[in-house]
């Protein structure tokens, strides 16, 4: 079973052993599994605040308790082993709980003013920031790089939770976690309709930055550069389509899959013919004469009830789909998974055109015809 794995990190403070093996002790009854310096990385032959730190890297969540001391501080870094097991806690992007005696707490928030004036005054930079705190007269605070440590974790944005030094501990902790746990299992259930709105998010992200180089070819309404057009939009139309049919109530059925799109030809409208204006892919194209009743585009340029429509050549097994925009009508080529009979294409035209219709590339279809006036 695949457990939760707690990191508890504290210093090595006469307060806080009891409570360390306490908390170890209760947590571990539950199932957790629990990683802390005493068992895990003491007989390490390894460097030792590395290891610590590959450990906070490789669990779940970090439990961090703060008293009156700061710990061991590591010269090359600047900072104690405690903060730099939070700092990788932070950039890993890990649970943090946050447990301070309420007289440090109480202390730190009383300097809180005089904190923000030394951070902003060294614009941030921690080591001097530090330096500038080892003035201050403190009464319960017995090292000052507790406050550093304390307020760089207030700016992350962590709320700093009460440590009570009694057996009363075990049940906030455990309390905490039951909270998290519901809160875990209600993003759970929204899961589906969280990643779909990431899935949008992206959609209308690309479509915003796709949509601005069909300015670039499309102005007032007018093609100026219809090759780059047409290949524009046949590269973004490059995922395949899966069709379905809605079966029951309840389920669907799968019907086929309609290719990337091959070819786009682009006809516009005259008297005597439907005028071959350009093409992209692998085709070979030419102008339409308008008595030509066979012919796809003339056929849709002539029913005045359809703005987009579909035909299906089986000797070919191609898709074409076909959409209107003022004066012009665009063909794009879609080939059929497989050898498709012409029965089945027709059969089941509607749950194409439909799935066409509703893909993600028909936006970019549907946005020219409202550049174009159709």
């Amino acid at each position: 079973m695949d457990k939760l794995s707690i990191f508890i990190s504290s210093v090595a403070q006469d307060s806080l052993s009891q409570l360390r093996q306490t908390i170890t002790d209760s947590l571990l009854d539950v199932g957790h599994h629990i990683v802390r310096y005493e068992e895990s990385i003491y007989f390490t032959e390894l460097d030792s605040v590395k290891t610590c730190l590959n450990y906070v890297d490789r669990s779940d969540m970090l439990l961090l308790f703060i008293d009156t001391r700061a710990g061991s501080m590591i010269a090359s870094e600047g900072k104690t082993v405690t903060h730099l097991e939070f700092l990788k806690a932070y950039e890993k992007g890990k649970q943090i709980l946050i447990y301070v005696n309420q007289v440090v707490i109480t202390e730190f928030f009383s300097v809180l003013p005089s904190l923000k004036e030394n951070y902003d005054l060294y614009e941030g930079n921690f080591e001097q920031f530090y330096d500038s705190l080892k003035s201050m007269n403190l009464s319960q605070i017995q090292d000052h790089y507790v406050l550093a440590f304390l307020y760089d974790v207030y700016i992350k944005g962590y709320y700093l939770q009460n440590l009570n030094l009694g057996t009363e501990m075990v049940t906030q902790v455990k309390t905490q976690l039951s909270i998290m746990t519901k809160e875990g299992l209600q993003y759970l259930s929204l899961k589906s309709a969280i990643d779909q709105a990431f899935d949008h998010f992206q959609m209308y992200g690309d479509f915003y930055e796709n949509s601005l180089k069909f300015l670039e070819v499309i102005q007032k309404g007018e093609i100026i550069d219809t090759r780059r057009l047409l290949s524009k939009l046949r590269n973004l139309i490059v995922k395949e389509i899966e069709v379905f049919e809605i079966d029951t109530l309840y389920q669907t059925k799968y019907l086929t899959t309609i290719k990337p799109a091959t070819a786009i030809t682009l006809y516009e409208s005259d008297i005597d013919e439907m005028k071959l204006v350009e093409y992209d892919g692998d085709v070979t194209a030419e102008s339409i004469e308008r008595d030509n009743k066979d012919s796809y585009v003339v056929q849709t340029a002539e029913d005045m009830d359809v703005e987009e429509t579909l035909y299906y050549n089986e000797e070919k097994y191609l898709f074409y789909f076909l959409f209107k925009a003022s004066p012009y009508i665009f063909c794009i080529h879609f080939p059929a998974n497989g050898e498709m009979t012409s029965d089945y294409a027709l059969k089941y035209q509607n749950h194409v055109l439909d799935a066409i219709i509703k893909s993600k590339g028909y936006q970019y279809c549907y946005f020219l015809k409202k550049l174009l006036g159709g």
